[in-house]
């Protein structure tokens, strides 16, 4: 379990997170989205102690996480770790020895599924190889809380569609939490089974895919018909267009009929209305 409860984070006069509150309680697939700047990373480096916030206090199973903790629950390793020069396969085996229970077979399965070189050095690895290493020796560890930061970085299309595959197999091996920070949104819509957006430092969203499913729509048609079917329900963006207008929404939907269109929101039209900002406003 996750517990947040009113976290700030400043760096210097600079707010990044600001007053979170969230608690995740049940094992599961989530997704973290964001903009550039959002608080995506500062939130994981966070909650897996990597820093201090300022003022809050998190909690993974009861322990309270600061930098000075010395054993945490959470699984959590920055891109490109400057100490990453070893050899990948001197690297698996080093996290297998710190690790309890480390899931040594599943890494040694998935370095195979990558074609993953074991005798070169960290350094030597590509991008998207770079990744995948640290993403591996994440997914294999024993903690209850896994956190992944872009661990798509680099990946070509085919390498995404093989490490959803990963992500999934890892989860039904041990259920937990796991928290995948991401900026490809649709590909892993099929993957995850909650959403939390972060927006300017804040949760503004967060649900289950299956509520997204069910709630996000956009109700199309002459301005009045629209804010008459959606004067109760909960409009998160408008467009306009003459006398037309586009309400989209994250409610139970209205009655189809003919002067209005209803049609189900994608879940990146969901988070473009959501903290798409214009003129530095929502």
């Amino acid at each position: 379990m996750v517990e947040l409860k009113q976290i700030s984070k400043k760096y210097g006069q600079t707010s990044v997170l600001n007053g979170i509150s969230l608690s995740l309680e049940e094992a599961g697939i989530y997704c973290l989205l964001g903009r550039n700047g959002a608080g995506k990373t500062t939130l994981l480096k966070s909650i897996a102690g990597y820093q201090n916030i300022t003022s809050g206090e998190i909690k993974v199973n009861g322990k309270g996480i600061s930098a000075s903790a010395l054993e945490t629950d959470v699984s959590y390793i920055e891109n490109f770790a400057g100490h990453f020069n070893l050899p990948v396969h001197k690297l698996i085996r080093l996290a297998s020895e710190v690790s309890p229970d480390y899931d040594y077979d599943f890494a040694l399965e998935m370095m195979d599924r990558f074609e993953l070189d074991g005798r070169k050095k960290f350094r030597q690895l590509s991008l998207g190889m770079k990744t995948m290493v640290s993403t591996i020796i994440c997914l294999s560890s024993s903690k209850d809380v896994i956190l992944l930061d872009e661990p798509v970085l680099g990946f070509d299309a085919i390498m995404r569609a093989e490490f959803y595959d990963m992500l999934s197999e890892s989860f039904c091996r041990k259920p937990r939490i796991i928290i995948v920070s991401t900026h490809i949104i649709e590909e892993i819509a099929e993957t995850v089974h909650r959403l939390i957006i972060i927006d300017k430092g804040r949760i503004c969203f967060y649900d289950t895919m299956k509520a997204v499913g069910e709630k996000s729509f956009a109700v199309s048609g002459f301005r009045d018909d629209v804010e008459d079917a959606v004067r109760t329900l909960n409009v998160i963006s408008r467009e306009m267009a003459g006398g037309l207008e586009t309400a989209y929404i994250y409610d139970t939907p209205p009655a189809q009929e003919a002067a209005l269109k209803v049609c189900p929101m994608s879940l990146q039209d969901l988070f473009i209305r959501m903290v798409g900002h214009k003129g530095g406003r929502k």
